[in-house]
């Protein structure tokens, strides 16, 4: 059962909610237009380090787990930082049953 919400319209309900929404007043942007998941649109973002070369400029090296899994370029920023996580993921020990 939802719980019922009340209108906020007292003066000190209005700055609060203005207080935690950082200044900003209106309604938001609607969410559901966004991409959950933009694709890279650098051509070598995710190929296997072959060499210590970066295959294009702005790519770095995430090294891979180590589970044996091998290191990648990746372009700087969010692609990089999905990559650390997946490989700091990888490096949490499983149980006996094949869960982690």
């Amino acid at each position: 059962m939802a719980r019922p919400q009340l209108p906020e319209t007292s003066p000190g309900q209005l700055r609060a909610k203005q207080a935690w929404n950082a200044g900003l007043i209106g309604t938001g942007r609607d969410s559901a237009g966004l991409p959950v998941v933009a694709p890279c649109t650098v051509g070598a973002c995710a190929s296997p380090a072959v060499s210590d070369q970066a295959p294009a400029a702005g790519l770095v090296q995430v090294a891979g787990s180590a589970d044996g899994a091998a290191a990648h370029w990746y372009c700087n920023g969010r692609c990089a930082a999905i990559a650390r996580a997946r490989a700091e993921l990888r490096t949490i020990p499983t149980r006996p049953g094949g869960d982690r």
